[in-house]
């Protein structure tokens, strides 16, 4: 049985619509996770200082991990159920939907974790910028694992979208999303990551914005007060900005499986 065909306009169209239609839910939604990531970025700043090291920021955002399973959980179910299957606020509580993503997501994304961490124990820090001679013995020894982190992430985007399979209450495996996608890896891969960098891009023009305005009025060091606000902002935008990177999942995940409420997936690719 032949795949259905993924249209790579079709996905980012019906992705920002979904979005724009529903607002007011995705606030609802974002609420809690946003409160508990600016938390955490409060307990990496008052622990490290206003600068992190690249490990620090790393394992932050690791712990990010539970917000952002609250979030994407709650969206999944407004996408592929309409907004009265989101029964309570996302973050008031932690069910088996939320830890099956959880597990889901560290199944695809340990290895490119581990490479990621092990990148930064080999490259030196703060990083210069390089000079006419040669490439640091350290650099070299980390640009292969930079390399195999490249990979390895890409493998794990493309396999994302079965991260949706649990908010549905549906047992999944990697290698379910390997086979279901054969035949669209590309259309897959190219429009969850143009979503990805889309909303890091965002995020970083915000920050970006808003850190130079509170420099200019308060400056340097900014005290934590400006530096909280700047946060919220942040992560405001940083939830708004995935929204269509994790409705693109949904969508991938409905057409390629066939999934219906109450009714069988269809067979996957051999």
């Amino acid at each position: 049985m032949q795949p259905p065909r993924l249209i790579f306009s079709d996905l980012i169209t019906e992705a920002f619509s979904r979005v724009t239609g529903n607002v007011r839910a995705l606030f609802d939604i974002a609420l809690v996770p946003t409160v508990i990531s600016v938390g955490l970025s409060l307990a990496g700043r008052l622990v490290s200082g206003e600068r992190m090291e690249p490990l620090e920021a790393m394992a932050i955002k690791v712990f990010d991990f539970v917000p952002t399973a609250m979030f994407a959980v709650a969206w999944y179910r407004l996408v592929l159920l309409g907004p009265q299957s989101v029964s309570s606020t996302p973050g008031f509580g932690w069910t088996v939907r939320e830890r099956g993503y959880l597990g889901q997501l560290l199944l695809i994304a340990a290895i490119p974790i581990i490479l990621h961490a092990l990148f930064w124990m080999l490259m030196p820090w703060p990083m210069e910028m390089p000079g006419s001679g040669q490439v640091p013995p350290d650099v070299e020894r980390a640009m292969p694992v930079g390399f195999a982190f490249t990979v390895t992430a890409i493998i794990a985007l493309r396999l994302s979208f079965g991260l949706v399979a649990p908010s549905v209450d549906l047992a999944w495996t990697p290698r379910l999303s390997w086979r279901y996608g054969k035949g669209n890896g590309p259309t897959i891969l190219f429009a969850l990551l143009l979503l990805m960098v889309i909303g890091v891009i965002v995020k970083a023009l915000t920050t970006a914005i808003l850190l130079t305005i509170a420099l200019g009025l308060f400056g340097a060091p900014l005290s934590i007060g400006p530096w909280l606000l700047i946060t919220l902002v942040a992560e405001t935008v940083a939830y708004m900005s995935i929204a269509p990177l994790v409705t693109v999942q949904a969508l991938i995940f409905r057409a390629l499986t066939g999934w219906a409420p109450g009714g069988p997936l269809r067979q996957p690719p051999p």
